[in-house]
């Protein structure tokens, strides 16, 4: 099979690769394969990030390439003119790309802008030119000739404006922060972004109607290489341009349409903390707005209040729609500002289908209901009420049986309000994210048949709030876990009494403590390089473990009869997504977890503790079957519930768009998890540095991804290149590989099915 597949393979790069790129290129015209940059003078200093904008001005783009092969191109000419929705269609219409024309680019005018583009940046004298170089019959590329001459730079700032007003005074008092500096390469771009500085530094000081079209910079290129810049502000500039505002009023219209915009005009407002609330279906309680308002009555117009006000009126969650608008008083310094807020429907119902993705790696996919209340007792406060299911699906290895599927049930009931509730009182951060309030209790069953059921109820309370765009925090005070066990078969109560770590992580016992996660997050599909990172610490039993005294039979602390948990739990989770082109991404992801079981406890409790393996984790194992270290034990295939204290994982992975619809992956995982303390019924499973490198797994494979747009559906095929529970020195099992093997494939191939990306 792996032959015929092969000689399938060699025969489609030959009929590709015999395709001419030139068979559909006109008579009288060439097939444009690219441009080259040739410098006439020495490369400048800043030649990378020169070259970036100037490839980038440059059009039209030759045909798209992978791996060098213009695959595209090759599809396009397979095809003849479509007649319909046939073969044809899919190569011309769909799959292909049509020939980049010679006769498409305008290298005259493209000579223009690029040096435009270096008179921008300094270089005054700049020349380009062009040379047409024809190869073979019907292929043709440019070469662009730069010819920079000599860089431009500033030999005198100086701002004239009138100090004896208070806008003159505002940006003489702000120089010192100008973007414009003695001895700096003079640039377009960086004259533009001081002139919005400024305007943004006078509409903080209640210039409203200031902007940056309101600032001249006057250039004197004549000082032998170098310029002196005048800043300046247009003398045709508005009389409300050059005026300071108060702000006059400031009212909120809770519930608007346009359909009711002459009515709730109409109504009289309830003036609250400086503002006035146009409420008349009394839907929103009046403290609702009050960390959300920042432009008060009488107060100096800035735009940092401004804007804070529209991102947090936003940000509340309550309403679809946020405008703000502004007038003038007539003859006065003073403004009128309306917000009109259309609230999104108050309750709402959705069913969710979605990747579940825990740390211990538990349950793979979820169905979720969740009834939604947004405006809960008038307050913005949200009410959500869920219940959800989910499991994770694996088919290959050893095992003839499922025993690795997991099932989870869970129900929960949350209310987040959007405001610090605490003794404190007024405590309120100035930034435009709302920060909130979380109380939630919940309800989860994680089962796994045959073997045993572990019901946790847990109890949150907690904060999260955001200080910039990326950068946001999640603090819980108060988290409580009570954890029960239940139908444990005799099979696996055998196991818990010959493996003490075990039997204690899946007991009977209280989890009482607090967790912080920090996130930075700033990934964004236009973006070339994205990053996501979490950092999490997780303690439990400190408090209690401090003022509980032993019990004197046991020796051991309890809470309410039950034993309680005491560890010191840290992960991170770091990712790093390199878009190299429109279809292609490479993403690398490193997680390490460590956890510290102390006093009352000898592991981690099991909902705690760190697995390895499965569909979000090494896909050629399967979940929890791995480690901890070198350890293996005979019946980990039927019985999956190995963990550690310790982790350690960096997966990579390839994507490539074959469609809007269809993706392809190419990845490979590495890592395990170990124990803290010694496990003598586990040897080789405690983390050592001189030995965890030796105990890593390594495996690798392909996937296939349908994304559906409300959903992305999974399928990895995976296979292990590195076995740590080998004997040394026969851990790499890349030799063995066997594909044509049908015994081999079915002792190693692992097929993942998920919903979501595994990160």
């Amino acid at each position: 099979m792996l032959r015929k597949l092969n000689i399938l393979a060699i025969i489609l790069l030959v009929i590709l690769g015999s395709c001419s790129t030139t068979r559909t290129v006109p008579e009288g015209d060439r097939l444009y394969t690219g441009t080259s940059f040739k410098w006439d003078t020495s490369k400048p200093k800043d030649y990378s990030v020169l070259m970036g904008a100037i490839e980038d001005r440059t059009r039209p783009k030759r045909n798209k390439k992978f791996l060098g092969m213009p695959i595209k191109l090759w599809l396009y000419n397979l095809g003849n003119e479509p007649k319909g929705k046939g073969l044809n269609y899919l190569l011309r219409e769909k799959w292909g790309e049509p020939p980049v024309l010679l006769s498409q680019a305008k290298p005259a005018s493209t000579s223009l802008i690029l040096e435009s583009y270096l008179e921008d940046k300094g270089y005054f004298q700049a020349l380009t030119n062009y040379e047409i170089k024809n190869s073979g019959k019907k292929k043709a590329s440019i070469t662009y000739i730069l010819s920079p001459q000599h860089r431009y730079t500033i030999e005198k700032v100086e701002f004239r404006v009138d100090s004896s007003t208070k806008l003159g005074n505002f940006i003489l008092s702000s120089t010192k922060r100008s973007l414009l500096k003695v001895g700096e390469n003079y640039d377009l771009d960086i004259i533009k972004d001081e002139r919005t500085r400024i305007a943004n530094l006078l509409k903080e000081q209640g210039y409203y109607y200031f902007t940056d079209e309101n600032l001249l910079v006057q250039v004197d290129s004549t000082n032998n290489g170098k310029v002196d810049l005048y800043v300046k502000i247009k003398e045709n500039s508005s009389r409300i341009a050059l005026r300071q505002y108060y702000m006059k009023e400031v009212e909120l219209f809770t519930n608007y349409t346009l359909g009711r915009d002459s009515l709730i005009r109409d109504y009289k407002g309830h003036n609250y903390e400086g503002f006035t609330i146009i409420d008349p279906d009394s839907l929103y309680r009046p403290q609702v707005f009050k960390n959300s308002v920042f432009l008060k009555e009488d107060s100096l117009y800035r735009l940092s209040s401004h804007n804070i006000t529209l991102h947090r009126l936003v940000n509340l969650g309550t309403f679809k729609f946020v405008r703000g608008q502004f007038r003038p008083s007539r003859d006065s310094s003073y403004l009128y500002a309306n917000f009109y807020l259309t609230p999104y429907p108050k309750r709402s119902l959705q069913l969710q289908v979605s990747g579940y993705t825990k740390s211990n790696n538990y349950v793979g996919s979820e169905l979720k209901l969740s009834a939604k209340n947004r405006n809960w007792f008038h307050g913005a406060n949200l009410l959500e009420i869920t219940v959800g299911g989910g499991y994770e699906a694996q088919v290959g290895g050893k095992s003839t049986q499922l025993a690795t599927n997991a099932y989870s049930l869970n129900l929960g009931a949350s209310v987040t309000f959007p405001r610090f509730v605490s003794p404190i009182p007024g405590l309120n951060i100035r930034t435009p994210y709302v920060p909130r309030t979380k109380l939630g209790i919940g309800y989860e069953l994680l089962s796994n048949p045959n073997q045993y059921n572990l019901n946790a109820f847990n109890l949150q309370f907690g904060y999260s709030w955001r200080r910039t765009l990326y950068l946001d925090h999640i603090f819980n005070p108060v988290s409580i876990t009570y954890v029960l066990p239940s139908k444990i078969s005799p099979e696996f109560q055998e196991r818990l009494d010959r493996d003490p770590t075990l039997q204690q992580s899946i007991s009977k016992q209280f989890i009482v403590g607090g967790n912080y996660t920090l996130n930075f997050n700033n990934l964004n599909p236009n973006r070339y390089h994205s990053f996501f990172a979490s950092f999490n610490a997780d303690a439990a039993g400190n408090i209690f473990g401090l003022v509980v005294p032993k019990d004197k039979t046991t020796g051991k602390k309890t809470l309410f009869g039950q034993d309680f948990s005491q560890y010191l739990r840290l992960s991170i989770d770091g990712r790093y997504y390199w878009k190299w082109s429109k279809t292609l991404t490479w993403v690398n992801r490193v997680f390490a977890g460590y956890g510290i079981p102390y006093n009352n406890s000898y592991s981690l409790p099991f909902v705690k503790q760190f697995f390895i393996g499965g569909s979000n984790s090494l896909r050629a194992f399967r979940a929890r079957t791995l480690g901890p270290g070198s350890f293996r034990s005979d019946s980990s295939e039927y019985y999956a519930n190995e963990a550690g204290d310790i982790k350690l994982e960096f997966n990579s992975e390839i994507r490539f768009m074959l469609s809007k619809y269809l993706q392809l992956a190419a990845f490979m995982d590495a890592g395990n998890i170990w124990l803290k303390k010694e496990d003598t019924s586990k040897p080789g499973s405690q983390f050592k540095l001189n030995s965890f490198l030796s105990q890593t797994a390594v495996g690798g494979g392909i996937g296939l991804r349908i994304d559906a747009s409300i959903l992305v559906i999974r399928f990895d095929l995976a296979f292990p290149m590195r076995k740590p529970y080998l004997p040394a020195g026969e851990r790499w099992v890349i030799d063995e590989i066997n594909f044509g093997d049908p015994r081999w494939r079915k002792e190693n191939m692992i097929l993942n099915i998920a919903i979501g990306y595994p990160f």
